[in-house]
């Protein structure tokens, strides 16, 4: 612990940071590689300058990197510490330092408009990626990121899960009732893409489906890892919630009903579930085309 009383990362191996930083960046995709390594140059350099030593920084050292990069717009900011963290992240899951550094809360960089540019997702082609990428790991990780990409459900409503909780119902189609926020029940359409995945897990008993080697559950913390993981082996920052801003933003683009996605979402307002059309950018599914086409005016055949 520090002296503020921060969880300090900390290297239990010596290792030469210029070789982990190859490392991590080999890992990268090119088109995320280029920016994140000019983010740890510019990191590792003002550490160096300042007398921090990068394998045991704490969130209030990157604050101080953070104060200075402020002739930088607030979304380079932002890019900035998120390459940064990321090779954190990186670190932590190679067992090289226990933590990632937190930016206390003032210190983060902020971008107008941010909290609903946070809901867009990933993108279609980023999220068939993701899926291939899911078969391949495990039966398990197939079976998490289908569900969550085509239901939305939360991480511990998707892990919660159990062999009873699904039903077939007319022409086949399965559905899952959801107990999620607020005690609020709901049902949701589990597509056969999600259902063929979760049949290759299913246990041989009525509980759970997502289970460890052991048969405890996966818990919450083990399942964000695996799926972060993952995603940084295709240049992507992911936790379970972008898998969830996925699910609605492209239901959205694909002209589903505001209505509907609240409903899969299990939002109580449809103000929340409205958020994912702005951060989306969704005018092409605007209703103004549509009404356009209703009141447009027809040929007479006499040429007005």
């Amino acid at each position: 612990m520090s002296s503020t009383g921060a969880l300090v990362p900390q290297m239990q191996v010596p290792v030469d940071l210029d070789t982990l930083t190859s490392r991590w960046l080999g890992a990268l995709a090119p088109a995320t590689r280029t920016g994140y390594a000019a983010d740890a140059r510019a990191w590792l350099s003002y550490a160096s300058s300042s007398g921090i030593d990068p394998k045991a920084a704490t969130g209030r050292d990157l604050a101080g990197w953070v104060a200075t990069l402020d002739a930088l717009a607030p979304s380079t900011r932002a890019r900035r510490v998120a390459g940064v963290r990321s090779f954190y992240a990186w670190l932590r899951d190679e067992g090289i330092v226990t933590a990632v550094p937190e930016l206390p809360r003032g210190a983060r960089p902020r971008v107008r408009g941010q909290d609903d540019a946070r809901l867009v997702g990933l993108s279609s082609s980023e999220a068939s990626r993701l899926m291939s990428a899911a078969d391949v790991h495990s039966p398990r990780m197939a079976a998490l990121v289908s569900v969550l990409l085509t239901t939305g459900l939360r991480i511990h409503e998707a892990l919660a899960l159990t062999v009873g909780d699904l039903r077939v119902g007319g022409g086949g189609r399965v559905t899952a009732t959801i107990t999620g926020k607020g005690e609020r029940v709901r049902t949701v359409v589990v597509p056969p893409l999600a259902v063929e995945r979760l049949d290759v897990i299913r246990p041989a008993d009525e509980g759970v489906y997502f289970r460890t080697r052991t048969g405890r559950p996966w818990d919450q913390r083990e399942a964000r890892d695996s799926l972060s993981r993952v995603g940084r082996k295709l240049g992507m920052d992911l936790h379970p919630h972008v898998l969830r801003h996925t699910a609605a933003s492209l239901a959205l683009a694909g002209g589903a009903n505001v209505e509907a996605v609240r409903a899969m979402l299990g939002h109580s307002s449809l103000t929340t579930t409205q958020r994912y059309v702005r951060a989306a950018g969704n005018l092409d599914a605007s209703p103004a085309y549509a009404l356009a086409a209703t009141i447009a005016p027809t040929s007479s055949g006499d040429g007005r």
